[in-house]
């Protein structure tokens, strides 16, 4: 994507939301939607993926306003509000209904048709679920409209669905339209359209395909297989607007590979900036467990993580639930993860993305790209993480200062390889754009270099560092991984360059990972921006043992989309800096193990 295009993108994004927040400023004033605190303190969502904004996308102001006058037909049920008309709250509107019901394509069809929608429990996740499947069943214009509500059990399913028959019920409009046969013990019909409405679980999944416009997904963290989701994803393709909406709390965190997870990830990575996807919009509300000084206790931090606190989720009752938290450790992580929407045994993030950026650009913003010919000559240090032969190879150059000047920064310098048999395969796995990268200049070539075959020619990664490095830069040394490095490592060492391993546990990367936070957060790392180094950064955690001691958490390829193999490479590079940084050095032979 050109400079030109990404402004353009941002500048019509700009107006898409200035659209939809002076239209949502309207519907306060009209009485269409409530005002909350949430919104007019200024408190935002934990994450949240951009406004999508294609060429040609509009803002249908009017689309939306259907939405919000159709709730007015239902009550809500329970609790002190029931009887109530159900008037959406200004931050479901801006984070949910406008969105989703407004942007429009040219044709006139809605632009988004994948929804996640990640929120603490007790904030209205069910009623508005009802609310949205009962919307896109009888209101959507959708003739033959299907529209499941779908759990992991028939149990949970059933919640969902009973919440919509009650609501339908409790609404004469509705219940006028659907007729004395058309709300029933399993099903909701309207005998004109056809259109239905009904639960649907694992257990009770047709063996035939799905004719699917709608499809509410609750707590997709209890989803044990992926059938039901497989299905209501799959069954869509005959519609020409369908909506897909999955809507749940965080999980613990622990299960690598769930459905939750793999979906959450792809979230990240499309908030993260990583990738694009206008047919996907994904939000989640919960407390920011990352921040220095975050202390889960504060009536702040049950405010922002809950937008719903004081109006669906009574003050009284989440002070009581952080009480008896802070009282009791064996509850913690299940406060932490039902009324603050932190997944408690996920990896710890590691580096700050706002520092991580502003080192790429100058204070007005615009990028700032490594010059290399400005470095020739220069000492550096090398770092070489080959990892899988079927997925990306890294090598980073690593730069010191030259001056003693203290705000002098490091420069960094990445190169990446991916065999091309394997790019289609892994670009689908990780949702970034890894085609439109292998065409991308960067260093000395593409950002993401693609060698022939399924496996990484290592041949390409050697002749990087002898034929262009070497000549061009003062090499001293290259930290290494040992794993699938034996050949390349003495191929290298061969041809002059010092090759030195790197221990991969606390011990060889703490300092590594201790300093180059450091140099981040300082803003002393000049990155130029690259993208998958970016995208690698974003996704590295780091753990700690008992002393202390830190090192990053590598992802399992299998069940991950996540990658880091940058940031390991800049690692090693970093060791050795750090290394030959000591006072007090000896001779060492070419090839060498720090333990």
């Amino acid at each position: 994507m050109t400079r030109r295009t990404t402004s353009s993108t941002e500048a019509r994004r700009a107006q898409l939301t200035a659209e939809i927040d002076q239209a949502i400023a309207g519907w306060v004033e009209e009485g269409l939607v409530d005002s909350t605190e949430w919104m007019t303190q200024g408190r935002r969502p934990l994450l949240a993926t951009p406004i999508p904004a294609p060429p040609g996308t509009w803002f249908d102001r009017l689309a939306v306003e259907r939405v919000l006058k159709f709730f007015l037909l239902l009550k809500q049920l329970i609790g002190r509000h029931a009887g109530r008309e159900f008037r959406l709250m200004d931050w479901q509107v801006r984070y949910l209904v406008a969105p989703v019901f407004g942007l429009k394509r040219p044709d006139g069809y809605r632009v988004i048709r994948t929804v996640w929608f990640e929120i603490p429990r007790k904030n209205g996740k069910s009623t508005l679920c009802s609310g949205l499947g009962l919307y896109l069943a009888f209101a959507d214009r959708e003739q033959g409209a299907e529209v499941f509500a779908a759990a992991g059990d028939r149990e949970q399913a059933g919640i969902v669905f009973r919440a919509a028959a009650n609501m339908a019920a409790g609404s004469p409009p509705l219940r006028k339209k659907l007729g004395r046969r058309g709300i029933q013990k399993k099903i909701l019909e309207h005998p004109v359209t056809h259109s239905i409405f009904r639960a649907l679980s694992s257990e009770g999944l047709r063996a035939h395909g799905l004719n699917v416009h709608g499809g509410i997904i609750d707590e997709v963290h209890v989803h044990k297989n992926p059938d039901v989701v497989d299905a209501l994803e799959t069954g869509v393709g005959s519609r020409t607007q369908p909506l897909i909406v999955f809507i749940t709390t965080a999980d613990d965190g622990g299960e690598l590979g769930s459905i939750y997870a793999t979906k959450r990830e792809e979230i990240e990575t499309l908030a993260g900036g990583h990738a694009e996807d206008p047919t996907v919009f994904g939000v989640v509300f919960g407390a920011d467990d990352t921040v220095e000084d975050f202390d889960p206790f504060t009536e702040d931090t049950l405010r922002t993580a809950n937008p719903g606190y004081g109006i669906t989720v009574l003050a009284d009752y989440l002070k009581g639930k952080a009480a008896q938290a802070k009282r009791s450790p064996q509850q913690l992580n299940r406060y932490l993860r039902l009324h603050l929407n932190v997944r408690t045994k996920q990896t710890t993030r590691w580096l700050s993305m706002d520092a991580w950026d502003a080192s790429a650009r100058t204070p007005s913003g615009v990028p700032v790209p490594v010059d290399l010919d400005a470095l020739a000559g220069r000492d550096c240090y090398g770092g070489l993480d080959l990892s899988s032969t079927t997925d990306f190879t890294a090598f980073s150059l690593w730069f010191p200062p030259v001056t003693d000047d203290p705000t002098e920064p490091y420069i960094w310098v990445p190169f990446f390889w991916l065999p091309e048999d394997n790019l289609k395969d892994l670009e689908r796995r990780t949702k970034v754009p890894l085609l439109r990268w292998s065409k991308t200049a960067a260093h000395l070539g593409p950002a993401l270099r693609i060698t022939e075959g399924n496996v990484v020619d290592y041949r390409a990664v050697r002749a990087l560092v002898t034929d262009e490095v070497v000549p061009r830069f003062n090499l001293l040394a290259v930290g290494y991984d040992r794993w699938n490095a034996t050949e390349t490592v003495s191929e290298l060492a061969d041809a002059g360059v010092e090759m030195e391993q790197v221990s991969q546990g606390y011990a060889g990367l703490n300092q590594p990972c201790q300093q180059l936070e450091r140099y981040v957060l300082s803003g002393r790392v000049s990155h130029g921006g690259h993208p998958i180094l970016r995208w690698h950064a974003d996704c590295v955690g780091i753990k700690a043992n008992a002393d202390g001691y830190v090192k990053p958490v590598k992802p399992d390829r299998k069940v991950s989309s996540k990658r880091i193999d940058g940031v390991a490479s800049g690692l090693n590079a970093v060791a050795m800096q750090l290394l030959r940084a000591e006072p007090e050095e000896v001779p060492e032979p070419s090839i060498r193990i720090i333990s």
